[in-house]
């Protein structure tokens, strides 16, 4: 996608999976600089921005949520996109580095004039690993809220746009209906319905402290992840290239059963996606076996615009040739396009 060289009930879990048990009645952040200097790619500069968060509301700042902010350097600026990736992965999923380059939706956005924002969940990448039991949609909205909170301040007047997949569609879908503090919602790899591709899922996720990627390290108990060379599931494989799907594999995070009760309740019941108040665009694989069997395709996509009865404008859109992970097939581009545009459009 890049054109930079060197180059989502047991039938409804999906690798964007769902969320908690524990309710969190608050989070505080303390806003911090960025963590390094900037780097530099044509059209862009990133750099790593942190919070200091409290998982109580009234208890210390003792976790740390991390996320990579790129700016634009040469177009004119168009608002922010903070970008929420689905379990068992971090902001890489919107910025693969593989042997043939960079897949990058970031990187990209940025060049069209987005601020773009990739955030690691709590519990991935560099952001803190508290216990599982408190890692849910809860949770992780609430500590959206306040990163933008942040990015509200140190982007004053910019649109503000949520961008998630998956799990992290959900964690937008809930952040929105319940905060009012951004002007879109571009929910992908999620939709309120679930197809017979979520048992093929549950098979490919195994307890994360048996898994050697994860050898040495100290796993919250309750954790998952994907078995070994199982992301390929995640793909339309006609539309996949080999040396992005073994990127993928290695990076892998871990998710918690409290993410996928979240999911499966968003899915299901649709707790949160009818207050969602501002436009929401939808966008799912053509072949995203999780949400829909190929017949019902049509009559999914149809049914999803009802469940954002409080967005004043909803669109929902397939995307051919792709599976579960639109961004990191290699169609992935038109996909950025088409969120780009929307928002430019909207915004």
């Amino acid at each position: 996608m890049s054109s930079d060289k060197p180059r989502n009930r047991t039938a409804r879990l999906t690798a964007g999976a769902a969320s908690a048990a524990l309710l969190v009645t608050a989070v505080t952040v303390t806003a911090q600089g960025a963590s390094a200097a900037p780097d530099r790619g044509p059209g862009y500069t990133l750099h790593t921005i942190t919070q200091k968060v409290s998982l109580t509301g009234s208890g210390p700042a003792d976790q740390t949520l991390s996320a990579v902010e790129y700016q634009p350097s040469h177009a004119r600026v168009k608002g922010v996109q903070v970008m929420i990736p689905g379990v068992t992965y971090d902001h890489r999923y919107f910025d693969l580095k593989t042997n043939r380059g960079w897949i990058s939706q970031a990187r990209e956005a940025a060049k069209d004039g987005w601020i773009t924002v990739a955030v690691d969940r709590l519990g991935t990448g560099d952001s803190s690993s508290p216990a599982a039991d408190q890692l849910n949609g809860t949770t992780h909205s609430a500590a959206v809220h306040q990163l933008i909170t942040r990015l509200r301040s140190d982007h004053r007047g910019l649109p503000i746009a949520l961008v998630g997949h998956s799990m992290g569609s959900v964690v937008a879908i809930q952040e929105a209906a319940s905060y009012k503090d951004v002007d879109a919602v571009v929910v992908t790899g999620f939709m309120h319905h679930a197809g017979s591709g979520g048992l093929l899922f549950n098979a490919a996720m195994h307890p994360a402290a048996e898994d050697a990627a994860f050898a040495g390290r100290a796993i919250p108990d309750g954790s998952l992840t994907t078995r070994d060379g199982m992301r390929h599931t995640f793909y339309w494989p006609f539309n996949a290239d080999l040396s992005t799907v073994q990127a993928d594999d290695k990076v892998k995070q871990i998710a918690t059963l409290g993410e996928f009760t979240s999911f499966e309740d968003e899915q299901s019941h649709n707790t949160y996606g009818k207050d969602v108040n501002v436009p929401v665009l939808s966008l799912v694989g053509q072949h995203d076996g999780l949400y829909f069997d190929p017949a019902d395709l049509n009559t999914t996509l149809k049914a999803e615009t009802a469940a954002y009865s409080a967005s004043p404008d909803v669109d929902v859109k397939s995307i051919p040739g792709a599976g579960h992970d639109l961004a990191l097939q290699r169609n992935a581009a038109s996909t950025t396009t088409i969120v780009n545009k929307w928002l430019s459009r909207k915004l």
